[in-house]
């Protein structure tokens, strides 16, 4: 398996994914781990991104590739930019680990719509950033269809993405990484890697509109909780001035989860399924989500998670209504467990090997 970063239970979704399908193919098959960026620790992300040696190779691939991708590729070893027939299958994570020559039998999960959401993210900028993340999304979903036509297999975590990468790519679905825990907290949560820029606009909106809506309707700041790694000090400015707690780097997730009554997920920017609402489920928390945090998850509003368009009313309303009422809460978290059952992890892992072996025994087709 070969993923830019290394697989990480509790990393980023690309991590994690990576994790889920280790775990999956281990049980049938010895496999080999191939990554080469650094793991979420900071230092080491400050390092890698200060190496400009790797900058003119970099530059000379992103004539061909987007620049993402280009950038990525510049720091992979020679063992995956010339991959060597050794293995049985090789299964690439995300299309940033991908060669430009594709080995054969090659299995791609693409995780996520990278192209629609450097789109949606032109849509959401001006003037040359606009342009830059309108050209990236294009140049990516070109990519993408490129490789969803040559390599053996191709999969993305949902029905929507994979539409929206290209045909004949096939959905398999995050993993739910939590269990049941009692309903006993009382504050309302937002998690995830808060360095990344869809979770980091999400936090810095509730510190700067939500708070003050839910203060003014008699629930102070102190009840909500920001939990995740690496926060940049402008969220860490933001929270203190909200009074909102940040809590930075957080080891157990649990922790936070048996705090909340209520789980948030404000996101507007991004890709595909949100891990954070599916740990939230496990859980047994009541969501109050966004249209994007719904993307390929098909919540239904009001049956199984409060879906509302990202604005301070509605979500307070939502919020303090779910708040004010457990037995609303229980029968929305078992409304939504019944929808992501097909999230469950072992059924998550036999479909990854159902793949695998599907991919070692069809015909071979050259790339």
């Amino acid at each position: 398996m070969v993923s830019p970063r290394p697989p990480r239970s509790d990393g980023q979704g690309d991590q994690r994914r990576a994790h889920e399908i280790v775990a999956a193919l281990s049980a049938e098959w010895e496999v080999d781990v191939v990554s080469w960026l650094p793991d979420v620790d900071e230092a080491d992300w400050r390092r890698w991104g200060a190496d400009r040696s790797k900058l003119p190779r970099a530059l000379a691939l992103a004539a061909v590739l987007p620049a993402g991708v280009a950038y990525v590729q510049s720091r992979a070893p020679g063992s995956v930019r010339t991959p060597r027939a050794s293995h049985d299958a090789v299964v690439f994570v995300t299309d940033r680990a991908v060669p430009r020559r594709l080995p054969s039998p090659a299995l791609v999960d693409f995780v996520d719509d990278l192209g629609g959401a450097a789109l949606r993210r032109a849509g959401s900028c001006s003037g040359l950033r606009a342009l830059f993340w309108r050209l990236e999304g294009t140049r990516i979903r070109r990519l993408d269809r490129r490789l969803s036509g040559t390599a053996r297999l191709c999969v993305s975590h949902s029905p929507t993405d994979a539409a929206g990468i290209g045909p004949g790519v096939r959905s398999v679905p995050l993993s739910v990484g939590t269990t049941p825990l009692p309903d006993t907290g009382e504050r309302i949560a937002f998690f995830g890697n808060l360095f990344y820029a869809p979770n980091h606009e999400a936090a810095m909106w509730i510190c700067a509109e939500l708070a003050p809506r839910l203060a003014a309707q008699g629930v102070g700041p102190e009840r909500i909780l920001i939990a995740g790694r690496r926060p940049y000090p402008s969220l860490l400015e933001a929270a203190a001035r909200a009074g909102v707690e940040l809590r930075a780097d957080v080891a157990d997730l649990d922790t936070v989860l048996a705090e909340a009554a209520v789980v948030l997920a404000p996101m507007t920017l991004g890709s595909g399924s949100q891990y954070k609402v599916l740990d939230a489920v496990g859980a047994g928390r009541a969501c109050v989500i966004s249209p994007v945090a719904n993307s390929g998850l098909g919540l239904v509003d009001g049956r199984s998670a409060m879906v509302r368009e990202r604005a301070a009313a509605p979500f307070a309303d939502a919020v303090l209504q779910l708040l004010a009422h457990p037995s609303l809460r229980a029968r929305l978290v078992a409304h939504a467990r019944t929808e992501v059952a097909a999230y469950m992890p072992e059924q998550v892992a036999e479909t990854w090997r159902a793949l695998v072996r599907e991919v070692l025994g069809s015909p071979m087709v050259l790339s």
